[in-house]
């Protein structure tokens, strides 16, 4: 099993799934264009430029690579998702029964309801799906995992 933390992390990324791109672009674009208006609004008569004007223009530089960032990460996290799809299709039981909590957003009962299965078959498919995903994540670089010393205890300073 992986750690709660994890867990939660990536069904948070599921259930993102369809629109963490759009609204990376969606924020990229309003960055460059926050940048774009405040360049154009800093002609100045000396020429010469001010610490603010200076420390503005660095402020959106960092908003730029942050925004730039976010949409990287979540091309990355995209590449994830459809190395899943490759590995459990929607007619495996994993990928169907994805497909209805993080593409159709129903709770764990509904696809109970909806499947006839019993909860803790539901769960399993869940479930391997789940560590399908953040062993992808974390092979890709998205997820870090702690080390876990010799007593099994967690050495934070690692």
């Amino acid at each position: 099993m992986i750690p709660e933390n994890i867990y939660a992390l990536v069904e948070k990324r599921l259930k993102e799934r369809w629109t963490a791109i759009p609204k990376a672009e969606k924020a990229l674009e309003k960055a460059r264009e926050k940048a774009a208006a405040m360049g154009s609004s800093q002609t100045s008569s000396g020429g010469s430029k001010t610490k603010s004007a200076g420390s503005r223009v660095e402020r959106m530089a960092i908003l730029i690579v942050t925004a730039e960032k976010a949409l990287e990460t979540a091309q990355k996290w995209d590449a994830v998702f459809r190395k899943l799809d490759a590995i459990f299709p929607e007619n495996t039981s994993e990928g169907f029964v994805a497909s209805l909590m993080y593409g159709n957003g129903m709770s764990q009962e509904d696809v109970c309801r909806f499947t006839h299965c019993a909860r803790v078959t539901v769960r399993r498919r869940r479930d391997r799906y789940v560590i399908y995903a953040a062993t992808l994540a974390a092979t890709m670089g998205l997820i870090k995992t702690e080390e876990v010393k010799s007593d099994g205890g967690t050495d934070p300073e690692e």
